[in-house]
């Protein structure tokens, strides 16, 4: 294990700028939207950051692509692996297909069906093992030391990082007197990248992630100051469903992140309906999550300037039956 100085240094806010750049022929950047609704709710000016448009519907994609954008053509003739909950699988098998490379997904037995068929019609090779993400992913890691594919982490590698973080060189750009940012939180490469890019670009935004209830290992990381690993995991935002933060992603929340809010399956199903009902976005729990925080837990001022991160759309049809009778 490297230090904590050499874990920060990894990723520079001038990483996340280069792949800002180099994203652009793949990517468009993602719209701002205010939201006159949630601004009348909670006192202050709300914009949501939509990323359910991107082409696999969740902020994942920029991760993905950013690293096989690094990697030589050797590297990406001889294939990509990876293991995912959904999302991240879907991101690799983008840049896969882009590159037309070939993608090695592992999924666990609870995996969202939903994404598990998009990410074959985008001619990822799946193949389903164990029944959470540890186990997919100790699968996929074993394998992996036996081929000659490139391992895609989903959150603690630093071309990942550095690619989530481009959502902070847009936000700097829509909203260049940002106060607050909610960002949810899985393993972490999400508010990593935005985080470190945005406190290193404007130091008095204040970053604050969000965890269901029932799957807050980056907050308990940081409240006992050490990478803690959950002995299971209750929620059913599978895209937040991660057991323990990674060593980069604990490191760098611990220095740019103000502060964690948890919350419950309730709420996320609430927030996904506002999100529908309000402002006609879809929103998957996980996506929705930055918004359960804002609506229930966090007490804003009145002017000032708030970004929820929708960082994803794939949610199964049992689900939204599930938050459109949530009251």
């Amino acid at each position: 294990m490297t230090d904590s100085g050499a874990q920060i240094d990894v990723v520079t806010p001038e990483a996340v700028e280069q792949a800002s750049r180099d994203l652009a022929p793949y990517l468009a950047p993602t719209p701002l939207q205010y939201s006159r609704a949630f601004t009348a709710k909670t006192g202050c000016h709300v914009s949501i950051k939509i990323e359910g448009i991107q082409p696999t519907r969740a902020f994942k994609v920029r991760g993905a692509l950013n690293k096989v954008l690094r990697l030589s053509p050797d590297e990406r003739a001889a294939g990509l692996i990876t293991a995912s909950a959904g999302n991240h699988g879907l991101g690799v098998a983008h840049a896969a297909q882009v590159f037309r490379v070939p993608a090695t997904i592992y999924v666990p037995a609870s995996a969202n069906q939903l994404k598990v068929e998009a990410i074959k019609r985008l001619g990822g090779h799946v193949i389903t093992h164990g029944r959470d993400y540890q186990a997919a992913f100790d699968e996929a890691w074993r394998v992996q030391n036996l081929v000659e594919a490139t391992f895609v982490h989903a959150f603690d590698d630093p071309d990942v990082i550095a690619g989530q973080g481009t959502i902070g060189v847009e936000l700097l750009a829509q909203v260049p007197d940002l106060d607050t940012v909610l960002v949810p939180v899985g393993g972490g490469g999400l508010i990593a990248g935005i985080s470190l890019y945005l406190k290193q670009r404007l130091p008095q935004v204040q970053v604050i992630g969000v965890e269901p209830a029932g799957a807050d290992a980056l907050a308990r990381s940081l409240e006992l100051d050490r990478v803690v690993t959950l002995e299971s995991v209750q929620t059913m935002a599978d895209g937040l469903a991660a057991s323990a933060p990674g060593r980069h992603t604990f490191e760098l929340a611990r220095r740019f992140v103000d502060r964690m809010i948890r919350v419950s399956e309730a709420e996320m199903l609430s927030a996904v309906r506002l999100f529908f009902e309000w402002e006609h976005l879809l929103a998957e729990p996980s996506g929705a999550a930055a918004l359960a925080a804002l609506l229930y837990h966090y007490a804003p001022a009145s002017d000032e300037r708030v970004v929820v991160l929708l960082s994803g759309a794939n949610m199964t049809d049992e689900v939204m039956i599930r938050a459109l009778q949530a009251r």
